[in-house]
């Protein structure tokens, strides 16, 4: 139970810490970013190990954590890229894909009748009622 609560602080601590480098230092480097996110990930881990009642097992599942993330962070930053250069980008496999959802053809919008409809000189459709 330790090691899973070590791993998600780690990944969720690999996951703020870079927030708090500013733009202009971090850049907007896929590169950059991968090397934030793994840093992010030894620092948590070192200071999981500063931490009191803290054990070293607990500490190395920070650090699993924050790699874990470090590589999804990876995954994002380069598989697009890696997948444009295969032609892998045809159906959406590794980009959004931009599907349309279809209509209900049976589906109508019912609106409600005029009641102020039109109204003859001879008052004919006041008597008897539109035909439409």
């Amino acid at each position: 139970m330790k090691m899973i609560v070590g791993g998600l602080a780690g990944m969720a601590a690999t996951k703020f810490l870079p927030t708090l480098v500013p733009v202009s230092l971090s850049g907007s480097s896929n590169i950059v970013r991968v090397v934030l996110s793994a840093a992010a990930a030894y620092v948590s881990s070192m200071i999981a190990g500063k931490v009191p009642g803290v054990d070293k097992q607990t500490a190395n599942a920070v650090f699993f954590g924050g790699l874990i993330q470090t590589g999804s962070v990876a995954l994002n930053a380069f598989l697009p890229s890696i997948g444009r250069q295969f032609g892998l980008t045809g159906m959406g496999e590794l980009t959004p894909g931009n599907f349309l959802v279809p209509q209900n053809p049976l589906r109508r919008v019912v609106t409600a009748p005029a009641t102020a409809g039109r109204v003859n000189m001879s008052g004919i459709d006041r008597a008897f009622g539109r035909a439409f």
